[in-house]
């Protein structure tokens, strides 16, 4: 299935972060520095995520509503959303375990995953084009 332009940016940044995520787990894994990769999640989290947020909250999902989007798939963004927020709050103690650390960037993985392969792929089916592109004059 073609994928719209109107969702490229979105679809771009999906792909950035999955693989950013792909790369934190490979460090978790191969047991580098852990101090190193507990700040690469932290920054991961102020300079990528929270702005993923931010846009999908004030612009996506009021868009998917608009358009009559099954409320349980924006109901469960907001959940991740929110879950992911207070998972980066206790992150930044100093004394959180490798495995908090590990289960955020699994659940981000997870979150972006879902948008790529539920959200996304259903918009391209339920929403006609034209409409789509009212959303990359929004985003």
């Amino acid at each position: 299935m073609e994928r719209n332009t109107a969702l490229q940016p979105f679809l771009s940044r999906l792909t950035t972060e999955r693989q950013i995520c792909t790369d934190l787990l490979g460090s978790f894994m191969t047991g580098n520095h852990r101090r190193t990769v507990k700040t690469a999640v932290l920054n991961f989290w102020k300079n990528h995520l929270q702005k993923h947020i931010e846009v999908e909250e004030k612009t996506l999902i009021p868009f998917l509503l608009q358009h009559h989007f099954d409320k349980q798939y924006t109901n469960l963004l907001h959940r991740e959303h929110e879950t992911m927020r207070v998972i980066a709050e206790r992150l930044q103690g100093e004394q959180e375990s490798d495995y908090l650390f590990g289960a955020f960037v699994k659940l981000v993985q997870q979150h972006l995953l879902f948008e790529d392969n539920v959200i996304f792929a259903r918009m391209r089916e339920t929403i006609p084009a034209p409409e789509l592109e009212r959303l990359k004059l929004v985003a």
